[in-house]
């Protein structure tokens, strides 16, 4: 057999221009994506758990990772791989931020190399190729989700699975071998493990196999993919269905939702949504953000003009990608479709509570920086190996000028890094959960022994009060469980935190008041309401129902008194000790209703005696216990 003919040197340097592109491309590719890691390990080096992740933690500490939390999920979420990180998180140190911080940063370049792999192998190693990529890298909309714990483990891995699952089904379609349907279904599952909102991948796969490897109207399109994709198809609905089946039945019974299903309420929260918060983020915005009192988190605020001017700048994209390119608006599908099912998520689940300004949450539109990345691609270069793919119709005066497109691209990518960074600052500075834990660890430093605390909800910013009782601080610091207890009685100290994370001392704020015994015996001595071992009922000015409330009861006792008493209050009772001097016993109420205590002394020859009885919420008295505020 004879060996070929060397080539020509022309053809020597057409491929050596090729190589030299193909370098260039991934140089800038690499030289991106190392600038965007070194921000966001900059952004999040001084971030910190935040808002729901403190739920996220109250509920793990609380209640363990248990077989209901990894399967039943938490707050209408099916996560167990998500509480699985955290509880082994948790099990290293629970106030560590180093180990999250390095975890997302790892999902980050994970998503960013996902990125790369699936642009490259879905259209070449060219130019083209580089706009997408630093739209992905560079716009603000993934940011806010990766910049905090709780939705970072949830939507990073979904985020890194659209590209690395998109490119395994790409892979599937070209060369039809079962191998890549499966790892692109184990891709799948590892994302959903993480969080159910990954099942959403299974639109992207949808319009790429209908939009791109198949013809004709819609029902061909189908009947195209089941006679020569049969066994994928099989495999991606047994695992999509099944998601969905596994989901309502475990997970979709731990919703506390609060949506609205109005038309109204769907129209308000996609004109938030998409015009107020995808579209300037998309072309470099929102440039502002709004930091409400009371919640950790930036909201998009771009003003009119950065709204009106993004819509005009996606709306000309659009217009001369329809005149010089066949088929380009099919991409738009892709991230239309998941444009209306996170408005329609959003609405259903979130806006009732919050109201449509929940859409303003960039933490609620990660998932749409991704597959609108990816829908520019598809957009402005043809698919490799695509049954139908995009071509030029005529020459664009934009499109077709790469030093146009690459200013363009440099302003969209550095506008988002200004908004990235906006955001980032405006976070750092916001910083109420890590100063709120840090002062309570600072006031309990010198703490040998447990203080008896008196438990309640820790500031709505931090936890929502419907989250409860994993609002309570007994649970959200049940790390520090070596220096505080909770007790439902406690003689003569109850200490509790105030809002700002100071142990203070503790006083009853009366709401009922002791009016005397009820048919009260004639005593010799100066004390009217004498403890004995027959039962005294003393009754209140008022009733009281419910948990939560503390009784103060102020008593005297000689050496002789101390022993122990039983204090009944409705159906609960308390047996505590008597202990000599003037004392003051605090008993905190469980459920039901009364309008009398009973006191009944437990100890022969022990008769304190009754001082006054006040009923109320507790509330800060005094400094903290490390010292008086003004030295702070």
């Amino acid at each position: 057999m004879s060996l070929p003919h060397p080539v020509s040197t022309a053809d020597d340097s057409v491929h050596d221009d090729l190589l030299a592109t193909r370098r260039q491309v991934l140089a800038a590719a690499s030289v991106m994506i190392l600038a965007q890691l070194a921000f966001r390990a900059w952004a999040i080096s001084g971030s910190w758990y935040r808002f729901d992740d403190a739920n996220f933690m109250s509920k793990l500490m609380s209640d363990g990772l248990s077989a209901d939390l990894l399967f039943h999920g938490f707050a209408g979420h099916l996560m167990p791989g998500a509480f699985a990180l955290t509880a082994y998180n948790f099990g290293l140190d629970p106030y560590a931020w180093a180990y999250p911080a390095i975890e997302l940063l790892v999902l980050q370049a994970v998503a960013n190399l996902g990125a790369l792999v699936f642009l490259c192998s879905a259209f070449g190693v060219r130019r083209g190729i580089l706009p997408p990529l630093a739209l992905f890298l560079f716009s603000s909309i993934s940011l806010p989700a990766f910049l905090t714990w709780g939705p970072g483990i949830t939507q990073l891995p979904f985020l890194a699975a659209i590209f690395w699952g998109a490119w395994a089904h790409l892979n599937y379609l070209r060369t039809r071998r079962f191998g890549w349907a499966l790892l692109a279904m184990l891709i799948t599952l590892a994302a959903i493990a993480f969080g159910e909102k990954a099942m959403l991948l299974f639109w992207p796969y949808a319009v790429l196999a209908l939009g791109w490897f198949a013809t004709g109207d819609i029902l061909a399109r189908m009947r195209t993919l089941f006679t020569t994709y049969l066994p994928g198809v099989i495999l991606y609905g047994i695992v999509s269905l099944g998601s969905v089946a596994a989901y309502l039945f475990l997970g979709a019974s731990s919703s506390k939702a609060s949506g609205t299903t109005d038309a109204n309420g769907f129209a308000m929260v996609a004109q938030r949504f998409l015009f107020e918060s995808w579209a300037p983020g998309a072309v470099g915005g929102p440039l502002r953000w709004t930091w409400l009192e009371g919640n950790s988190a930036g909201w998009s605020e771009p003003g009119a003009v950065v709204s009106v001017l993004a819509v005009v700048a996606l709306a000309l994209l659009t217009y001369e990608l329809g005149r010089t390119r066949s088929i380009p608006l099919r991409a738009w599908w892709l991230v239309g479709g998941i444009l209306v099912i996170d408005i329609g998520l959003i609405t259903g689940i979130r806006a009732g509570g919050v109201g449509p300004d929940i859409a303003l949450a960039y933490r609620y539109l990660t998932d749409t920086i991704a597959v609108t990345a990816m829908a520019l691609a598809l957009a402005t270069l043809p698919l490799r190996g695509a049954v139908e793919t995009l071509a030029p119709t005529r020459t664009s005066a934009f499109l077709d000028v790469p030093k146009r497109v690459a200013v363009v691209t440099a302003i969209v990518a550095g506008l988002g890094l200004f908004s990235s960074f906006s955001y980032a600052q405006g976070w750092h500075e916001d910083d109420n959960t890590r100063r709120y834990i840090d002062t309570v660890q600072a006031d309990l430093a010198d703490v040998d022994e447990p203080l008896p605390m008196a438990d309640g909800p820790v500031p709505e910013w931090m936890v929502w009060g419907a989250s409860h009782p994993y609002n309570q601080v007994s649970r959200v610091l049940r790390p520090l469980a070596d220096k505080m207890e909770f007790p439902r009685a406690s003689t003569d100290h109850l200490y509790l935190v105030d809002e700002d994370g100071h142990i203070r001392p503790a006083a009853v704020d009366p709401e009922r008041r002791a009016i005397g015994a009820v048919a009260a015996s004639q005593s010799r001595d100066k004390c009217t309401m004498r403890i004995r071992q027959t039962p005294l009922q003393v009754a209140l000015d008022g009733g009281v129902d419910g948990a939560g409330w503390w009784v103060r009861v102020s008593y005297v006792a000689g050496a002789d008194d101390a022993g122990r008493m039983r204090v009944t209050a409705g159906d609960h009772s308390y047996d505590v000790d008597i202990r000599p001097g003037f004392r003051s016993l605090y008993l905190r109420t469980g459920e039901g209703r009364f309008d009398t205590l009973e006191f009944q002394s437990l100890t022969p020859g022990s008769k304190p005696c009754l001082g006054g009885v006040e009923i109320g919420n507790v509330v800060p008295f005094g400094d903290p216990i490390s010292g008086p505020e003004a030295e702070e």
